[in-house]
């Protein structure tokens, strides 16, 4: 069975204002058996199983599970580390939030000491002092260089579908951005986010990459922010169009569909037609879908044509359900969608809790304990 991994960012921040603090490194210290801070009197929280592990500023937590073949192996791992995360949080005055973008109004985001870290905010300049967004990475296992390649290219027009799926970042700066995902308009910021071009081959897909690391576009390979890329590291294909998730169900719901896609895009051997998935035609789909949602229109993945993000979710359910099938991961998917589409995407969902009680039902919502796997 194809391997995956999950990585998921978090952001943490005060409970009362829900505004981004410096708690990243007492985090991880608490969450992989170090020392860390707790006030008196509270209980140090369990270690969670995976690698917890520095994101770019001080106010987040990346939590990556190890290749899983399942999505039972990957619930574990998440839900040990959000539960355990929620309880220290808990412990200092804040809450540990999956969210695209933070909802209080921070100071200037905190770049983490590191070398690379220090080189990616020299390189973006003004824009790491409100860089504070949070996404949801998934890894898909392809052995083979190529095959990741023609993965890429056929899962290029299901991006802005699985973007309108998990859009999570309604808010920012304390009000309504009018968008579902903030977080895509902010990233659009850097060199190269949003739809990758289209590859010939293993060879132009490195070529590209290289070329605009010669023109001083991005510092290196592992700087390329597509919306979906070859990895830089592993033998992965790795989507990275999400927002950060407000439950583990979220995440698993869509770690389990791009697996899906990439079993089904290599069981394809047809080439995508360029024509009617030109670039453009994927970029201004993905403003759509940050812009609207599941209210969206997009481009139909497969002629191009314009259709509503719902039926391009339930044309996206039934492309993969032979693959879901091999898995047995149908009966999962098809609960967790049609929990989605009858309550919301975590935008929608985050929009009725401050709708129905402001500051504090969004604080509800947001916090809500993270019950470990059974």
């Amino acid at each position: 069975m194809t391997r995956f991994g999950i990585e998921e960012e978090f952001a943490l921040l005060d409970e009362e204002t829900l505004v981004p603090v410096p708690l990243g490194s007492a985090a991880i210290d608490a969450l992989t058996g170090g020392t860390g801070t707790f006030p008196p009197g509270s209980t140090r929280p369990e270690k969670c199983t995976g690698a917890v592990k520095k994101e770019f500023l001080t106010s987040q937590v990346e939590f990556a599970t190890s290749p899983v073949q399942t999505v039972a192996e990957a619930e574990k791992q998440l839900r040990s580390c959000r539960s355990a995360l929620t309880d220290f949080a808990r412990s200092n005055g804040a809450v540990a939030v999956g969210t695209g973008t933070p909802f209080g109004v921070g100071p200037t985001g905190t770049v983490n000491a590191s070398d690379r870290y220090g080189e990616i905010a020299h390189w973006l300049g003004r824009i790491s002092d409100t860089h504070h967004v949070n996404g949801l990475h998934v890894h898909v296992e392809v052995p083979d260089a190529e095959a990741r390649v023609r993965a890429l290219n056929a899962v290029r027009p299901w991006l802005p579908v699985l973007l309108a799926l998990s859009a999570n970042s309604p808010f920012a700066d304390g009000c309504d951005t009018g968008h579902d995902s903030w977080r895509s308009i902010i990233m659009r910021r850097l060199p190269l986010f949003g739809a990758p071009p289209q590859f010939v081959d293993a060879d132009h897909y490195h070529a590209t990459v290289d070329r605009l690391i010669r023109a001083h576009i991005i510092p290196d390979a592992a700087s390329v922010a597509w919306a979906a890329r070859v990895s830089a590291r592993y033998p992965t294909l790795e989507l990275r169009v999400f927002d950060a998730q407000l439950s583990a169900d979220d995440t698993l719901l869509l770690a389990t569909l791009c697996r899906a896609l990439v079993v089904t895009a290599l069981a394809d051997t047809a080439p995508p037609d360029s024509h009617v998935h030109d670039t453009d035609a994927v970029q201004t789909s993905l403003w759509s879908a940050a812009r609207w949602g599941m209210d969206a229109t997009l481009a139909h993945p497969a002629t191009g044509e314009p259709l509503s993000a719902r039926q391009a979710i339930e044309s996206l359910r039934g492309t993969v359900a032979p693959a879901l099938e091999l898995s047995d991961d149908r009966a999962f998917v098809d609960e967790h969608l049609a929990r989605i589409l009858r309550e919301g995407n975590g935008a929608e969902r985050q929009r009725a809790a401050y709708r129905d009680s402001g500051v504090a039902g969004l604080r509800a919502l947001v916090s809500a304990p993270q019950p470990a796997a059974a």
